[in-house]
C-alpha cells in the first residue's frame, strides 16, 4: 500500500518536472529570435561607430595628401614607438571594420533556419557578453520563435529523459548490492 502511494508521487512528480523541463525549453529557446536581434542592433552599433572613427583618420591623411594606407605605412614606418604604435592601432581599427561588416552580413543573409549556426560561427564574444548583460526578453510572435520554441521542446524532452534514464541506471546499480536475489551458498 504505501510502496503503490509512493509509486503514485514520484509519478506525479516525475510529470510535473517533465512539464517544468519542456516550459523552461520552449521558452529558452524562442529568445534566440529576441537575442539575435538586439545582438544584430549592438553589432551593427560597433560598426557604425568603427566607421566613425576611421572617417576621422581619413580625413587627417586626406589632410595632409595621402591615402589612408599611406598614412598609416607613414606611422609604421616612421621608426618612432609613437607613431608605430598608432599606425598599428588604426590598422587594427581597418581589419576590425571589415571583420564587423563580414559578420554582419553573414548573420543578416542567414536563412531562419540557419541563423543559429551563423550565429556561432560569426559572433563575437565580446558582444554576445555586451548583449546578455543587456538582454530584454520578449514573447515571440513569429514563426521563427515557434520554430525555435519547437527545437526547444524537443531538446529538453531529450535532455531530460536522458538524465531520467541515467538516473534509472545508477539507481540500479547502488540499489543492486542490497536487492533481494538468491545468493550462492557455499556448501559447509
Amino acid at each position: 500500500m504505501m510502496r503503490a502511494f509512493v509509486k503514485n508521487i514520484l509519478r506525479f512528480l516525475g510529470g510535473f518536472l517533465d512539464r517544468i523541463v519542456a516550459v523552461f525549453g520552449v521558452v529558452g529557446f524562442a529568445q534566440f529570435p529576441q537575442f539575435f536581434s538586439q545582438y544584430i542592433q549592438r553589432l551593427g552599433g560597433h560598426l557604425a561607430e568603427a566607421q566613425f572613427m576611421l572617417v576621422r583618420f581619413e580625413l587627417t591623411a586626406e589632410y595632409f595628401g595621402m591615402t589612408l594606407d599611406e598614412y598609416i605605412a607613414t606611422h609604421i614606418n616612421s621608426g618612432h614607438e609613437v607613431f608605430v604604435s598608432s599606425g598599428q592601432l588604426i590598422n587594427d581599427l581597418v581589419n576590425r571594420i571589415n571583420a564587423l561588416e563580414r559578420s554582419l552580413t553573414a548573420l543578416k543573409e542567414a536563412s531562419v533556419y540557419t541563423r543559429w549556426l551563423v550565429f556561432l560561427r560569426e559572433c563575437d564574444y565580446s558582444i554576445v557578453q555586451e548583449t546578455w548583460l543587456d538582454f530584454t526578453p520578449g514573447l515571440p510572435t513569429s514563426l521563427e520563435g515557434a520554430l525555435y520554441g519547437l527545437c526547444g521542446l524537443f531538446a529538453s524532452w531529450l535532455l531530460y529523459q536522458g538524465i531520467k534514464t541515467l538516473l534509472k541506471l545508477l539507481g540500479k546499480l547502488v540499489t543492486a548490492p542490497f536487492s533481494r536475489r538468491k545468493r550462492f551458498m557455499f556448501p559447509a
